[in-house]
């Protein structure tokens, strides 16, 4: 993967989040993992972010043309720029986020 790439841009950045890992699938791309949950994965070779986004996301990110509905509640958003590559940092950081907060709350804790 070209290192200066949109596609890199996205996985270096969530790469430093605490919790997050990344690793290859069987289709070549790299999936990004938080907790065992996916967040999302990134094509490099064909420079897409795709995202499994709840119901109440979704219809929000679809509308605002931020990403396409790929498939069961997938998105897929082109990442071709460096404005590509924020907007999908901004929605992986949304997803990350959501999972990370019962954690801060102890609620995983709870019996």
């Amino acid at each position: 993967m070209d290192p200066t790439s949109p596609a890199a841009t996205v996985l270096d950045e969530v790469a430093g989040w605490a919790g997050i890992t990344t690793q290859p699938t069987a289709r070549g791309a790299t999936a990004i993992l938080f907790e065992g949950h996916e967040l999302g994965h990134v094509h490099a070779n064909r420079g897409t972010l795709d995202l499994p986004l709840p119901a109440d996301r979704r219809p929000d990110v679809l509308e605002a043309g931020r990403a396409k509905e790929w498939f069961s509640g997938w998105v897929t958003k082109q990442i071709a720029s460096r404005a590509d590559a924020d907007d999908g940092i901004a929605m992986l950081r949304e997803s990350y986020d959501a999972l990370r907060a019962p954690l801060a709350s102890g609620a995983r804790n709870q019996p």
